[in-house]
């Protein structure tokens, strides 16, 4: 829980946030980082243009102008407004003019100080954070009014008034706004019909205020200065000797959370590799498992060599072979792909009926008996057979001349055995079965041996 220690010209108050609102408090304990706010008379600002700089030259180009704007004080900063590291802008340099006051307020502490921000800038900053582009901000306290013009979000004119007396201060108070007023519009900072509006924190002028400016808890219309200075804000002014025990804690801090977050990312490491190994370990088992199995399967087959006095070498063999015979039989796609090769060069013929088997020794193929060993035709072989469709308006001596030549390119295959022509057919077939009257029931019939290494297109 963040406090905020609150540095006037006669007192030092610590506010802490609770339920929504920052409340006083007694001093803290000395372990509580505090963010501090210096409402004191010495705060300056100062809008300097930026040129178009990079680097070592841009912050040397600040430091000297900062060091000409404050050369008693230390606390000192530069904020920029417009612009940016690729073009030229405006720079707020802000800073105490003399430091006493603060540093004995600080040198009381043994608090980690998180910062120190002039309420000059804090009004600037909070402003912007609103949207609020341009507007006369009153903030009055116990001894001072402060007055900050801003102008398209920027500064331009600040005004720190001493109050010597409480019993007439909202005449005051008024009479130095209308001051203001007056210098503004006769130095052309805004137009008489362009004045903007005055937001007195106190509640002085009918202006209304902004929801966020409203007075809240014990620090009043400071609420959101409060607010503002909580998300450690840019412009800090105290120097590093100030902040050391703080930064020395955030350092260690970031540490300690690299150290978790690397034993964390180990943890999850480890936690990998463990269910790795795991997973490894019940392969491990599973693979002994199918070892012991196969152990348990090759006696067993041994045993039954041994009792059916078959030699486990030829058993062996013989499983191999099937192997081998299975890989060497023709797939789908081979066949398609032959047949496709065979009417290839007949772009008005189109496949009507397209059948392949694997026959069984002593089955009958293509309306005939399937070959045997002891006619030397080999014993494995794929049955194909086919037909074609052809143009009804195609002629019949054409319709022969395709068919023949579709033979002829089957007959060129020593491969292939073409065991049904219908190129070949009498004129008795022919009229039965149509080849040359009927072109739907051309029909081809061949069988493909698989030991026999195919030639050309044949699967």
């Amino acid at each position: 829980m963040k406090t905020i220690l609150l540095i006037n010209a006669s007192e030092a108050q610590y506010f802490r946030h609770h339920r929504g609102v920052w409340q006083l408090v007694s001093k803290p304990d000395n372990k509580e980082t505090l963010w501090v706010i210096a409402d004191l008379p010495e705060e300056i600002l100062e809008q300097l243009s930026l040129p178009r700089l990079f680097g070592r030259d841009r912050s040397q180009f600040l430091e000297r102008h900062l060091t000409a704007a404050f050369p008693h004080s230390q606390f000192r900063a530069a904020f920029v407004m417009t612009g940016g590291v690729l073009k030229p802008g405006s720079v707020l340099l802000t800073g105490l003019s003399t430091t006493e006051t603060i540093t004995r307020e600080l040198a009381k502490l043994d608090n980690p100080i998180a910062g120190v921000w002039g309420v000059f800038m804090l009004l600037t900053l909070t402003a912007r954070h609103l949207g609020i582009k341009d507007a006369l901000l009153v903030l009055p306290s116990s001894h001072y009014l402060r007055i900050l013009v801003i102008k398209h979000f920027i500064p331009v004119v600040t005004r720190c008034i001493h109050r010597y007396s409480v019993e007439d201060e909202q005449g005051s108070d008024a009479n130095e706004i209308e001051r203001t007023r007056q210098h503004i519009e006769s130095h052309h900072i805004f137009d008489h019909d362009a004045i903007p509006p005055v937001y007195h924190l106190g509640k002085l002028t009918s202006t209304p205020l902004p929801d966020a400016f409203t007075s809240k808890g014990d620090a009043a219309y400071l609420h959101p200065l409060f607010e503002r200075l909580a998300s450690s804000p840019p412009g800090q002014l105290a120097p590093l000797q100030f902040r050391a025990h703080h930064l020395t804690y955030r350092i260690r801090r970031t540490a300690y959370l690299a150290t978790a977050a690397c034993l964390l990312t180990a943890i999850l490491f480890v936690q990998k590799e463990i269910h790795t190994l795991i997973k490894l370990a019940e392969q491990e088992g599973t693979l002994k498992t199918e070892l012991q199995r196969a152990t348990d399967e090759n006696k067993r087959f041994a045993i039954y060599s041994r009792t059916n006095k078959s030699d486990p070498a030829m058993v062996r063999q013989a499983t191999k072979f099937a192997a081998l015979e299975i890989d060497a039989a023709p797939t789908p796609e081979s066949i398609l792909q032959y047949v496709a090769s065979l009417i290839a060069g007949f772009p008005e013929v189109r496949i009507k009926n397209l059948t392949y088997q694997f026959p069984t020794p002593g089955q009958r193929l293509c309306h005939e008996q399937s070959p045997t060993a002891e006619t030397g035709a080999p014993l494995h072989y794929t049955e194909l057979q086919f037909s074609i469709l052809l143009p009804g308006d195609l002629a019949r001596a054409e319709q022969t001349e395709i068919g023949r030549r579709i033979s002829t390119l089957i007959k060129a295959n020593n491969s292939v055995r073409l065991i049904q022509d219908p190129a070949n057919l009498s004129s008795l077939n022919t009229i039965k079965s149509g080849f040359g009257m009927d072109k739907t029931d051309a029909e081809w019939c061949m069988s493909i041996p698989w030991n026999v290494t195919p030639h050309q297109d044949a699967p």
